[in-house]
């Protein structure tokens, strides 16, 4: 399937991994709150979480400021603030100075208490291997946090694997955003590229809003079920190998 195309795109959560996160859990918070207080920067549950959200929405303003914005006239839900920026004002606005390895750890501790399911759809690895094996070069484009989403890569054995990677923490937009494809595209052809992914708007409109092809896959984190989409469709991953 898709022998014409050199450049294999994919989505990553509900397309390659499946995934359930719950932020709301109070343990998250409260688990956060001693982490921080144990560093220096005193809180208790209640008040990390308000500033976590005061803060996210700080971040999501400031880069509405940008001149990437200004550029590509995007609105709250295209933009991606970066939650390691977060995660340091945090720290900061209690007066301590967090080392880059206190920010990841803060990171990795805050998804992995929040994570209630993580791991690849059955063959992913595989498949993505065969493809590999074929020839193709093969890109993950991601509506993710870094700090997040690299580690859960390398844990799932499945980083190395990519050719490149965007993710939309680092972009600063988000897909279905003409920009973010532009940033992922790079000096890419886009009819050279399939994009794979769960998403109709996201992944698949968005991507053929860029010049590229795609191909649908529906699975149970799929936001809605599309009718009528003006792209080919498969029912398993296995069916890129076909």
């Amino acid at each position: 399937m898709f022998d014409d195309k050199t450049n294999i795109m994919f989505d990553l959560y509900g397309t390659l991994v499946d995934i359930k996160t719950d932020e709301g859990l109070p343990y998250l918070w409260s688990s956060m709150a001693s982490i921080y207080s144990l560093k220096g920067a005193s809180y208790n549950d209640t008040d990390l979480r308000l500033e976590y959200g005061r803060l996210c929405e700080a971040e999501t303003n400031k880069l509405l400021r940008s001149k990437l914005n200004k550029k590509h006239k995007l609105t709250a839900s295209d933009v991606e603030i970066d939650l390691l920026e977060v995660f340091k004002a945090l720290y900061e606005q209690k007066g301590v100075k967090p080392s880059k390895q206190e920010l990841s750890d803060a990171a990795v501790a805050f998804r992995s208490i929040s994570t209630v399911k993580l791991q690849l759809y059955p063959g992913a690895a595989e498949i993505l291997k065969g493809l590999k094996s074929r020839g193709k070069k093969l890109y993950l484009l991601s509506n993710a946090q870094a700090c997040f989403t690299v580690p859960e890569l390398k844990s799932l054995g499945i980083y190395d694997l990519f050719d490149g990677i965007t993710i939309s923490s680092d972009a600063k937009v988000k897909k279905p955003s003409l920009a973010f494809y532009e940033k992922a595209l790079g000096d890419i052809d886009p009819s050279s590229c399939v994009m794979i992914g769960n998403d109709e708007f996201a992944d698949i409109r968005g991507a053929m809003g860029a010049g590229m092809d795609a191909c649908y896959i529906q699975t149970e984190q799929s936001p809605s079920f599309p009718r009528n989409l003006p792209s080919d469709s498969i029912r398993e991953l296995r069916e890129l190998l076909d």
